[in-house]
């Protein structure tokens, strides 16, 4: 059997582990091969005898397939129903039987068979293995090693493992595997923090005895026409023509979906625990042949279902569980040739709850019983909107496409948080979350942020292509011409006001230039059109000075273009003109070529042999 190069190496650290301890819990995320490694174990010891536990049915349908598909021969002998070689060292059985003849005192051999200890015991989906319940097992078998394989090492009880398994073999995470080509890429679209969804979800307060959402409170709340008539909006508009599984809340609102899908042309199906395991068959195999588009189901393709054809998952059951979260996206993360990535619809945000399947988890944490399993809508990560949606006007978009936890954070990005936008730039956040919508604009201004409603009319502002708010106040409607943004008062007047200069105006402004300096004209009065202290006055264009390099206009003179550096005039001097510097060096002659002299602290004598040089050197501006 040839392994991957990871699932040899988890195979050696666990002899590695089995040195030391008796029973260990192997951790791999969904798709990454447990079963292959499940079986280049059992073909080491199986000689010794090896017992497969799995607490449910189709789980133990699916292994006793893997198996034969391996090659390795084995029975069912406390598997109902699954026949096959009961003398054969490798055996499958159900926790429920096995717990059920234990605690009864029952004899787990028939009468007359000579008793069959297995040296190895593996748990499959071990993150369901209670103690209450397993415990029995090594109590029966004490001499065996145990093996418990899990993709999800967590409870979200926040009991930990370690009242049954001694240590965790943690292996690299869903990242890693991605960027290696062993798990399917993803695209993410979630459902907007402030949407009616999210408000549905926000709003259920029962929880089960596991301490989930309870399901018949999810199911009053969301099994209804308007919620399912959305599910199948966001399918078309993002998923039509791919194959994949929608997760229900329970077998009425798997029907209610199917129906609503079918009766739109979708070829779909329910399946869940109750479908007898041959329809169950008949089903997923008219799926992988593409006969059946969609597959509702509830909760059966959480676990153990190997289908790498699975192209989008459509999310329509909420859940606090972080196992129950990852083993549902996770099914569309196995590759397939042709298949680019596995488009993930989360229609009841749960990346607000536990974030990106690619997130960093604390799983050592978990296993010890020091961190719980369990998301919460209270933390509100933030959703860093991909690029193709930022081009719209985000307004009334019940769905956003996520950027991706590790691609390019290269230059500026929207990002919701806590029903609000935001702007960031290389990941660093430069607006903080408070407008109630965004719209793009192209050019050297990035967006217009809509302030949430504070008066009769909204409040908007402008965002520079740094991300920075440039805190211009517009009401109502705003409209681009270049650098100049028209509007409204908070009264209702029109006004334009000047990205560039920061300056508001009652009528349009025209851009004009004098020598190097852009001046802004209404009727006959000139400003400059940077905004500063020294420079915030009116002047008419024929009392302008300038040069190439220098332009005085009254006691202000600007060096080339510099207007956000002006220098006030103190004194002419012959040829050179004395300003008033405001840097750290107190004074400094500029010459009326424009070259700026070496600075000094004291007026030096200076005398000029062409007097009124400067003057020969400018022009009056016409």
């Amino acid at each position: 059997m040839l392994l991957r190069d990871y699932q040899a190496e988890m195979l050696l650290r666990l002899h590695e582990a089995w040195r030391k301890h008796r029973c260990v819990m192997v951790q791999m995320p969904t798709g990454t091969g447990k079963t292959h490694l499940m079986a280049a174990v059992i073909r080491e010891a199986a000689a010794g005898g090896v017992l497969i536990v799995a607490h449910r049915q189709e789980l133990i349908s699916q292994i006793s397939q893997t198996l034969g598909l391996f090659g390795i021969g084995h029975g069912g002998r406390y598997a109902p129903n699954l026949g096959g070689d009961l003398s054969a060292p490798v055996q499958v059985a159900s926790i429920q039987t096995l717990s059920r003849r234990i605690a009864s005192g029952d004899s787990l051999e028939k009468e007359g068979e000579e008793a069959w200890k297995p040296s190895l015991v593996i748990i499959d989906e071990a993150h369901h293995a209670l103690a209450k319940t397993y415990r029995m097992l090594w109590e029966q078998w004490p001499e065996a090693k145990f093996l418990g394989l899990t993709a999800t090492p967590c409870r979200l009880n926040g009991q930990g493992f370690t009242d049954l398994f001694e240590v965790l073999l943690q292996s690299q995470d869903i990242e890693a595997f991605i960027g290696q080509g062993w798990l399917s890429d993803f695209e993410y679209v979630s459902v907007r923090p402030d949407s009616l969804a999210m408000q549905q979800v926000g709003a259920l307060r029962k929880r089960g005895a596991d301490g989930d959402y309870q399901t018949k409170e999810m199911a009053t709340v969301m099994d209804c026409p308007e919620s399912i008539a959305h599910l199948y909006r966001c399918y078309r508009a993002y998923a039509e023509g791919k194959r994949g599984i929608v997760y229900a809340i329970d077998k009425a609102h798997a029907q209610h979906i199917c129906a609503y899908y079918s009766d739109k042309g979708i070829s779909s199906c329910v399946i869940h625990a109750g479908t007898p395991e041959g329809e169950r068959c008949r089903l997923v195999n008219d799926y992988r042949e593409g006969l059946i588009d969609v597959m509702v189901n509830v909760d059966i393709f959480s676990e153990g279902f190997d289908c790498p054809e699975v192209e989008f998952i459509q999310l329509a059951r909420p859940t606090l569980s972080l196992s129950k979260y990852l083993q549902q996206v996770g099914r569309g993360m196995r590759v397939t040739k042709g298949k680019e990535y596995v488009l993930i619809l989360d229609q009841v945000g749960l990346y607000q709850t536990f974030g990106l399947p690619t997130e960093a988890r604390e799983w050592s944490r978990m296993f010890l019983g020091q961190l719980a399993g369990k998301g919460s809508l209270t933390e509100g990560k933030p959703i860093v909107i991909r690029e193709d949606a930022d081009r719209k006007e985000l307004v009334n978009l019940e769905m956003v496409p996520v950027r991706r936890h590790g691609e390019d954070n290269k230059g500026l990005e929207i990002f919701m948080q806590g029903g609000r936008y935001g702007v960031m730039m290389d990941g660093k956040v430069t607006c903080r979350a408070e407008f109630e919508h965004i719209r793009r604009l192209e050019g050297r201004y990035f967006a217009l942020g809509v302030y949430p409603f504070l008066s009769h009319r909204s409040k908007t502002t402008v965002i520079d292509d740094r991300g920075y708010d440039l805190r211009a106040s517009l009401y109502g409607r705003v409209e681009q011409e270049g650098d100049i943004f028209k509007g409204s008062t908070i009264e209702g007047a029109t006004q334009y006001w000047d990205a560039k200069g920061g300056r508001y105006y009652k009528a349009p402004p025209q851009v004009e230039r004098i020598g190097r300096i852009e001046v802004m004209r209404t009727g006959n009065r000139y400003q400059l059109r940077h905004q500063s202290l020294r420079t915030n006055f009116f002047f008419e264009k024929q009392d302008v000075l300038y040069s190439d390099d220098l332009t005085i206009i009254g006691k202000v003179l600007i060096v080339r273009n510099e207007v956000k550096h002006p220098y006030h005039i103190l004194a002419y001097w012959g040829d050179s003109v004395i300003v008033d510097e405001t840097d750290l060096y107190g004074y400094k002659q500029i010459l009326s070529n424009g070259r700026m002299g070496a600075p000094f602290r004291q007026i030096p004598p200076y005398v000029s042999s062409t007097p009124n040089l400067y003057k020969l050197r400018l022009q009056r501006a016409k």
